[in-house]
Formats: C-alpha cells, structure tokens, sequence
C-alpha cells in the first residue's frame, strides 16, 4: 500500500492547528475548574484549636505568662572516697 493513497486523506494543516488549540484550551480549563473549585460547596473548616488563654490583669497562674511552681531538690553530697571493692 502506498503512503499517499486516498484511502485516508492527510488532514489539513488548519484542522490540526484547530484541534492542537482545543485540546490546550479543554485542558487548562479543566485545571483551572479543579483548583478554583467552580460550583463545588464550601469546604467545611474546623475552628482553631482553643490554646491557653493570655494571663488577664493581675493573674498568675493558669495562662500562659504566669508563674509556674517548681520544687527544688538540692543535689546529694559528693562521696569523698572512691568506694572499695
């Protein structure tokens, strides 16, 4: 079979040309209608997490800024000798 038989025609340049646009065009609107969410509903957002609250006037425990109680235990006397064995 010859490459140039008339069983199928060449297509025109300006067809190809058209359908290399529409295929550009089609997708980047598909895209564009994936990251812009076109019609879609409202993704429900959870509230923020409720963190410590800010110490008021005159507060001092039991917000962030306040005093913290803290136990302090002396160290134990270093031994003078090596143990024996």
């Amino acid at each position: 079979m010859a490459r140039g038989s008339d069983d199928f025609p060449t297509t025109p340049l300006r067809r190809r040309l058209l359908v290399a646009v529409l295929a550009v065009a089609t997708a980047a609107t598909l895209i564009w209608m994936m990251l812009e969410r076109v019609g879609a509903p409202e993704i429900p957002r959870s509230p923020a997490a409720a963190g410590p609250a800010v110490c008021a006037e005159g507060q001092l425990k039991d917000c962030v800024g306040g005093k913290a109680d803290v136990i302090f235990v002396p160290a134990s006397a270093a031994a003078s000798a090596p143990a024996a064995r």
